[in-house]
């Protein structure tokens, strides 16, 4: 199984999938995101997306993405964009919308200066 989480609003905010669906939301994500992606943080995301769709691991919290505290609105409307543009086509909106949730709810002030991406499979930050 794969757990979507954000551990700063607790336990209750959780959604569990399995990791054929996890790897689906990821992958839908990073599509819907790609054409729309701008920014050097919106091609990074896009990366990171299909990098976690590859292997996901047992849990993707939302403090996981590497938001950057003076851009956090701007960078988190354009994931919950790119998750809206997923719904339309994908066989997992439910998942999605919980998913969007998650990372709507996600406070502001829980953003860490300096986070980095994590890949999987290497342990390399970037």
């Amino acid at each position: 199984m794969v757990v979507f989480s954000n551990r700063r609003l607790g336990a209750a905010s959780e959604l569990m999938v399995s990791p054929d669906v996890g790897t689906a939301m990821l992958r839908s994500a990073a599509e819907a995101a790609r054409p729309l992606a701008q920014s050097r943080w919106e091609h990074e995301l896009v990366v990171w997306l299909e990098d976690r769709s590859r292997a996901p691991a047992p849990e993707i919290d939302v403090s996981d993405i590497a938001w950057s505290p003076d851009n956090f609105e701007r960078q988190r409307s354009f994931l919950i964009g790119a998750i809206e543009l997923a719904l339309i086509t994908s066989a997992h909106a439910r998942a999605l919308v919980c998913w969007r949730r998650l990372i709507a709810d996600h406070p502001r002030e829980s953003i860490v200066v300096g986070r980095r991406w994590q890949w999987i499979g290497t342990g390399v930050s970037a």
